[in-house]
């Protein structure tokens, strides 16, 4: 039991040294010399863990796009409770980009890349905002023509694009869009914008 705890926090640093340097290099570049180093581990250990350079960066990709699926099924669990549950998704999808900004970097990475990687995940996408989408539908109180996969689509792209955009837009506009209120004030306006399409306000 002590063996098994012991092997769990190992593969997690491993982990969060590579999320840590895949996210600042990109995967071709990024080196399994300088992650060993980080996480304070032999680089045959990453090997015996991840079989290899590629391994350990799906396994990184996997437990970042876990944290969002994983976020939605926790409000989606909590049952369509109405246009309270729809709003808590959009502001929750806005949040999670705020809090976990390798998630979008490894994400622009791997866009540059193609895809290369992302076809080897094993990750279901937006299930919990669309399952709370369809019930709201059920019920009648969400707009009967809507396109539950576009929309989900529309919100991951709206919210993602506030981050991966807001370097170049802060000094195209001379505004720094990363302070709290501007990020407060863009969650606010992408809600705005989603619950009143959604429920043909």
């Amino acid at each position: 039991m002590q063996q098994k705890l012991k092997t769990q926090i190992t593969k997690q640093k491993i982990l969060e040294a590579a999320e840590e340097e895949f996210s600042a290099l990109g995967f071709a570049a990024a080196r399994v010399d300088q992650i060993a180093a980080s996480a304070g581990v032999n680089k045959q250990m990453i090997y015996a863990h991840f079989e290899s350079k590629e391994g350990l960066y799906r396994a990184v990709l996997e437990a970042v796009y876990a944290r969002l699926t994983e976020e939605q099924s926790r409000i989606a669990a909590g049952g369509y409770m109405g246009r309270e549950s729809i709003a808590e998704v959009i502001e929750n999808s806005f949040c999670f980009l705020r809090q976990n900004p390798h998630f979008v970097r490894l994400m622009m990475w791997e866009n540059l890349s193609g895809g290369a990687h992302a076809e080897l995940l094993h990750i279901r996408l937006f299930e919990g905002a669309a399952c709370l989408l369809r019930k709201g539908m059920e019920k009648g109180e969400i707009r009967a023509d809507l396109d539950v996969d576009q929309t989900v689509m529309s919100l991951n792209m709206f919210c993602f694009s506030a981050f991966s955009n807001v370097h170049t837009l802060s000094k195209l506009l001379q505004k720094d869009l990363l302070t709290d209120k501007a990020l407060s004030e863009r969650a606010q306006h992408i809600t705005r914008v989603f619950m009143r399409y959604i429920f043909g306000d």
